[in-house]
């Protein structure tokens, strides 16, 4: 008779723990009818197992109920507590067995330090896997007190354990430990899913604080940037993008990029052309129009944006319309100025030009001390050649002659003085004197007799010319008054340049002794000889270049 009342106790509490295990699962917790089934059957069985089962089951709705961890490992022991009635608890937490809650006397803390004692059952139920329960303190190692410790258990791992003791020797029953063990597989779930959901909540909150931060970043840039998703969806238009365009983002978020084709025309084909050669950087400039018909002149460079869904595209957009107009202002301004110094350069010296262009105010009135090599060239007969020809025909001629001969003296370096009748007068040196002054100058006359040589045939009139050359010290500067001057030079072999080109016959080249001997070796044959000049009394000597 007392081994069947043995029996039947034994049966009772297997119905109980299993009605503890069922009354737990998440599926038949939140089922009424399935909660009603329990119920009636729990009517079968003893009162006082089964009012633990039920304030354990109720305890693992309760720690199922947040999704904070921290109030799931303190609603998770304070229940194991409750429910044990045990006097103090522990919930030990990942590899290092730190202590995520305690409860003592004053309740649940986050602090507090566990015992030696309690270390080493905890160590023990970690290191196996296996939940320890002694009703009887003294029959273990550390003699102590009533234990109970089971592991809290995810899938196939063990992240920590639930640890209850009492000073009261059989306090916790063997009975108790399935129910304990369900109530820890509960909690350990409950406290996994609350990680879970604070690691998405704080991974959700990274991303909004990156996202917050990005549209900081791009509002302060002054580029208009437009971002584009890979199923071409415009995601981003910051605020340059609408001072660019004329419209807002509200306005173009979440359009399709054909959308941008409203301010500029040829964007769909650039961005077929982007993606069709693999999401290459894309640099263009184009023509758009904003939203209020402003024509624009557009920088826009287009790169890949990679996410999990793809390659999209991110597009930069200068507005270079002003600097354009600028660029454009500016060319035009010196399009102006080289027509106005060539204009110039017809009635000025180069170099006179240059420094009116550079400087207006720096031309003064004013010379200075200067070596120089002068040229005068003077067409021989042009009195009989002006009684001749009709008056069209002799400008033509002199026109043809004149042109040729400034081209001969600037190949040379040459600077043109001035035109006076048929001849001109020419210096190599000032303002700039350089060593080869002479030899420039000296070719310089064989090269224009040789090009009035090749004129004649194409004038159909016999050209002829005389040079006179001479080197030495001349004043070099402004000359004139305020109102109207000119950069000339004067001096003795101004003079002398002069008279020698008046005693050359046609077709010869006469220089002084100081030309020939700055010039250094001549290409033509050279001859000395004396001959009077105008103004002088005594014969001067002079040589002469044959051709």
């Amino acid at each position: 008779m007392r081994s069947r009342e043995r029996a039947d106790a034994d049966d009772e509490r297997a119905i109980s723990d299993a009605l503890v295990v069922l009354r737990a699962l998440p599926g038949i917790a939140t089922d009424p009818r399935a909660l009603s089934a329990l119920d009636e059957l729990a009517r079968r069985v003893g009162p006082d197992h089964l009012g633990k089962a039920h304030k354990l089951a109720g305890a693992a709705r309760l720690v199922n109920s947040s999704l904070s961890v921290d109030d799931v490992l303190r609603t998770a022991l304070e229940s194991a507590v409750e429910v044990m009635d045990a006097e103090r608890g522990f919930v030990v937490l990942g590899e290092d067995r730190q202590v995520a809650v305690l409860h003592g006397e004053h309740g649940a803390t986050r602090a507090g330090r566990i015992d030696a004692a309690a270390r080493a059952v905890i160590d023990r139920v970690l290191a196996s896997g296996e939940s320890a329960f002694s009703t009887d303190a003294r029959a273990e190692p550390f003699q102590l007190r009533s234990i109970a410790c089971v592991p809290l258990r995810i899938r196939d791992g063990t992240t920590g354990a639930v640890y209850l003791d009492s000073q009261v020797p059989g306090f916790f029953r063997p009975e108790d430990r399935e129910m304990f063990v369900a109530f820890a597989d509960q909690a350990a779930l409950a406290i996994d899913n609350a990680r879970m959901f604070e690691e998405e909540r704080g991974r959700v909150q990274r991303i909004s604080a990156l996202q917050a931060f990005q549209t900081r970043i791009l509002e302060a840039i002054a580029n208009g940037v437009i971002t584009f998703s890979p199923s071409r969806l415009i995601t981003t238009f910051n605020r340059a993008a609408e001072t660019t365009f004329g419209t807002s983002s509200e306005a173009m978020v979440g359009r399709n990029a054909q959308a941008v084709a409203e301010v500029i025309p040829d964007f769909p084909e650039l961005l077929d052309t982007f993606f069709d050669s693999g999401a290459v950087q894309l640099r263009a400039e184009v023509e758009a129009r904003s939203a209020n018909g402003t024509a624009l002149t557009l920088e826009m460079r287009l790169s890949p944006l990679q996410s999990s869904d793809g390659t999209g595209a991110a597009m930069v957009v200068t507005d270079v319309t002003k600097q354009r107009k600028l660029e454009e202002a500016h060319a035009e301004e010196i399009a102006k100025a080289g027509r106005v110094a060539e204009s110039f350069s017809r009635y000025l010296a180069p170099h006179v030009v240059q420094s009116l262009m550079n400087d207006p105010g720096s031309i003064k009135l004013g010379g200075e001390r200067k070596r120089a090599t002068m040229l005068f060239a003077d067409v021989r007969g042009f009195t009989s050649l002006a009684s001749q020809l009709p008056a069209e025909r002799v400008v033509h001629i002199l026109n043809t002659y004149f042109d040729e001969a400034v081209r001969v003296v600037f190949d040379f370096d040459g600077l043109l003085d001035k035109f006076y009748g048929d001849g001109l007068m020419a210096v190599f040196g000032p303002p700039r004197v350089r060593a080869d002054d002479a030899t420039r100058a000296v070719e310089a006359a064989i090269r224009l007799h040789d090009r009035v040589a090749q004129l004649g045939p194409k004038l159909d009139y016999p050209l002829r010319i005389s040079v006179g050359l001479a080197t030495g010290e001349v004043v070099a500067g402004h000359f004139g008054s305020a109102k109207r001057m000119d950069y000339t030079v004067i001096g003795d072999a101004v003079n002398l340049a002069s008279g020698l080109q008046a005693a050359a016959p046609p077709g010869a080249i006469y220089c002084d002794e100081e030309t020939i001997a700055s010039a250094g070796e001549i290409s033509r044959p050279v001859t000395r000889f004396s001959t009077r000049i105008k103004g002088r009394s005594e014969l001067v000597t002079a040589y002469s270049i044959i051709q």
